[in-house]
């Protein structure tokens, strides 16, 4: 049984295919504009053509047996992807990776793809607050300080006295 891609509860027997970003969705999250659809529905050049790249769930389907970080960073950097594409990637390692080095190297990624989106600053927060790993805490605090300088002030100002009253 799939789980929606937006709020990851499972669908059941009928799952919706986003035919802009390939996802999988629940009947709540099935349009674009319910799941943040990363495709500017409002362009009027919206051709076939961009349909041959890669889409998410295509992406997704191979995770296990070839996608790489790496290989997400070539395709970004070749432009087979869209940075909002590997925002999605790599959430979706750090989220489903047992492996904490793959969650460090995806975090690093966002670093270096320049990665500084909304989606981006959520996944890196919600991986600084509750990754259970110490050392991919700490990577996730020096990406999220790094991509988003003003943005995280307050939340790591908080995490620091937090910490102190805890001492």
């Amino acid at each position: 049984m799939p789980n929606c891609f937006y709020c990851n509860i499972g669908i059941g027997d009928l799952p919706y295919r986003c035919k802009f970003c390939g996802m999988v969705f629940c009947n709540k999250h099935r349009l674009p504009e319910n799941h943040e659809c990363p495709f500017d529905l409002r362009k009027k050049d919206f051709s076939i053509n961009t349909l041959d790249q890669p889409l998410y769930q295509d992406a997704l389907e191979y995770m296990n047996k070839e996608l790489t970080v790496a290989k997400i960073y070539d395709y970004v950097t070749t432009n087979s992807i869209t940075k909002a594409e590997a925002v999605e990637l790599l959430k979706y390692f750090i989220e489903n990776s047992e492996n904490s080095e793959i969650r460090k190297i995806s975090i690093l990624a966002f670093k270096v793809l320049e990665l500084k989106s909304n989606r981006a600053y959520n996944a890196l927060e919600s991986c600084f607050l509750s990754d259970e790993d110490p050392e991919v805490k700490k990577i996730a605090e020096i990406v999220i300080s790094y991509n988003f300088p003003e943005k995280s002030k307050d939340l790591l100002d908080w995490i620091r006295r937090l910490n102190k009253n805890l001492k």
